[in-house]
């Protein structure tokens, strides 16, 4: 007789939390729960299953079970979550659908809000979110977003609607040129976002060595700051604003490109949401 035993979704959503955070800490922070419930909740769910979910719980390596919970509970809880979406919309369909924006997008995809609207063939409000791609992925995590532009990688990611590349550039304020035995004063986003890993990574890698100067989540402060001359900064080529050029010299080092991801709830969503940013990014990928 087949077991007739049930998995409450929480356990399932902290366990997914978990190992997309890599950390039981940083998956409270992304479900607004304290660090011991979390745990208390994987540890439960492992009692369910009557088995370890993870080889080694430092590394967050999974077990051959660990993995079937982590892939089937991501389908679960899309399934619950879009239920409920949907559920609220035949309620409400004049609701609001959330779109988060990663703010360095925000100038060029603020005015494109209307194609959005008519794409999704909805009369719904448009709620624009902007912020920093790690706080935007958390939210979408939370379910607290039903569309999201970010700069990241999210393969794999059941909700993925698009994923491309965009070049990554020096920009400043002129042609000053920086001495290589001198730190170079760095303008860039905060520690942990894609931007900040990959400059740093490529700076390091070359030896070079750096003094931030400023760091901001918002794209608009960076782009000031620089503009300013307070230094250099990381750019997506074509969307540094006016005032600020492509810093050329051999003593800066080459970046690499950053992935972009398209996250949506409902595959209308996707389609619309995928027309909405597709001139921008054809843009961007041509820059």
């Amino acid at each position: 007789m087949r077991d007739m035993r049930s998995i409450p979704l929480d356990l399932l959503r902290a366990f997914v939390g978990v190992v997309e955070a890599r950390g039981f800490t940083r998956a409270a922070e992304d479900l607004g729960r304290s660090q011991p419930t979390i745990s208390l909740q994987v540890k439960r769910l492992e009692e369910l299953v009557e088995a370890p979910l993870f080889e080694k719980a430092t590394r967050f390596e999974m077990t051959r079970i660990g993995a079937v919970c982590f892939d089937y509970g991501k389908r679960l809880l899309r399934l619950h979550d879009d239920m409920l979406d949907e559920a609220a919309r035949a309620r409400a369909p004049d609701t609001s659908i959330r779109v988060g924006v990663a703010s360095d997008f925000a100038a060029l995809l603020a005015p494109r809000l209307g194609q959005l609207r008519v794409g999704a063939k909805t009369a719904a409000t448009l709620d624009l979110i902007t912020d920093a791609s790690p706080a935007l992925v958390a939210a979408y995590r939370r379910n607290e977003l039903d569309i999201a532009f970010v700069i990241g990688r999210a393969e794999g990611d059941p909700d993925g609607a698009g994923h491309w590349r965009a070049p990554l550039h020096w920009f400043g304020a002129g042609a000053k040129a920086y001495a290589a035995n001198q730190p170079l004063p760095l303008i860039i986003a905060p520690r942990g976002s894609p931007l900040y890993e990959e400059t740093i990574g490529a700076l390091r890698a070359q030896g070079r060595k750096f003094d931030i100067v400023c760091t901001s989540a918002d794209f608009a402060v960076l782009a000031a700051a620089a503009k300013a001359g307070l230094g250099v900064t990381p750019m997506i080529a074509g969307l540094a604003p006016d005032g600020l050029r492509p810093c050329a010299g051999k003593d800066l080092p080459p970046l690499p490109a950053l992935a972009l991801t398209l996250l949506a709830r409902q595959s209308a969503l996707a389609v619309a949401a995928r027309r909405w940013v597709a001139n921008v990014v054809e843009a961007i990928e041509s820059a």
